[in-house]
């Protein structure tokens, strides 16, 4: 007995190396990750001639200033021609033009995803893979071609934001196939005992298969909610000459030109730490459901 224990004592005292290797690259890969937004961030609160005299970085200020926030509402040029900063009216079109045409989509997608996981149909199969066999079509093959379509539409512009709104209102491929798996994991005798009870298909959608797949649904709203808030091609070729409807990322690749010298800097680091607010307050209050509905995509019945 006393063998076995000091065994058993040796296990515990051993020295983790492996372990500890892993945990010191995690460490130095976070350290990696949040070093160019700690220094923004910190950046942003310095004084705009401290930051203009620096050689390097700077890590820290004496005399911490909101400087560079109130220069960023108050002296910005747009504010002369629409009433409104530039990066408060980029912020306001970015969202309205990110979740209008998502939540539509979200919707068509899951019912997409609903008729080729729960519903049979003649060619079901085949048009599902037709479905994925578009989809690994490069989109940057289209551009020149979505651009003339648009612009012969007269979508161009005044209406530049059409482009951005209305076709992500038809659904995402990728986004059918990933609700696709997850509602092939969600017993199919739930959807017969509610036939059985009288509830039609749109019934059987919205009241089973929606809330039950709600964490997917979630997911798929980050997943495009960061794709459409950091969308900066389509609103440069569709939105460039319309001040009325820029958006967030067409005003962060100008607030250099907004605020010129190297006195702004701070200025364009608190530009920057504004408008990945948006991003952190929807994460931190869809996280929970956010992992939830990646690791149980996978799940079959």
């Amino acid at each position: 007995m006393e063998e076995i224990v000091t065994v058993q004592d040796r296990k515990r005292k051993k020295f983790p190396v492996t372990k500890m290797i892993v945990y010191a690259v995690l460490v130095l890969y976070s350290i990696f990750l949040f070093a160019p937004i700690l220094t923004i961030l910190v950046s942003s609160f310095i004084p705009g001639d401290e930051l203009a005299r620096a050689e390097w970085y700077v890590w820290g200020t004496a005399h911490p200033t909101f400087d560079g926030y109130v220069k960023l509402f108050t002296e910005d040029p747009y504010i002369l021609s629409t009433g409104i900063p530039s990066l408060i009216l980029g912020i306001i079109n970015t969202l309205w033009m990110t979740l209008v045409p998502l939540v539509v989509g979200l919707l068509v997608s899951g019912l997409s995803a609903y008729a080729f996981s729960k519903l049979r149909f003649p060619g079901r199969e085949k048009l599902f893979e037709v479905m994925v066999i578009i989809s690994m079509v490069p989109l940057g093959a289209f551009g020149v071609i979505s651009y003339i379509f648009y612009s012969t539409l007269g979508w161009i512009n005044e209406l530049g934001w059409m482009p951005l709104v209305i076709p992500g209102m038809f659904g995402s491929i990728s986004t059918v196939f990933f609700l696709r798996m997850y509602f092939d994991g969600i017993p199919t005798g739930l959807l017969e005992a509610a036939r059985i009870d009288g509830a039609g298909t749109i019934t059987v959608f919205f009241r089973i298969m929606w809330p039950l797949a709600m964490p997917a649904f979630i997911a798929q709203f980050i997943f495009g909610f960061v794709g459409g808030y950091n969308n900066y091609m389509s609103a440069l070729l569709y939105l460039n000459n319309n001040p009325d409807f820029i958006t967030l990322q067409l005003v962060l690749s100008k607030v250099t030109t907004l605020f010129p010298g190297a006195e702004y800097k701070n200025v364009w680091c608190a530009s920057s730490i504004i408008g990945i607010l948006p991003l952190i307050v929807i994460y931190c209050f869809t996280q929970k459901y956010f992992l939830e509905g990646i690791t149980a995509g996978g799940v079959k019945e």
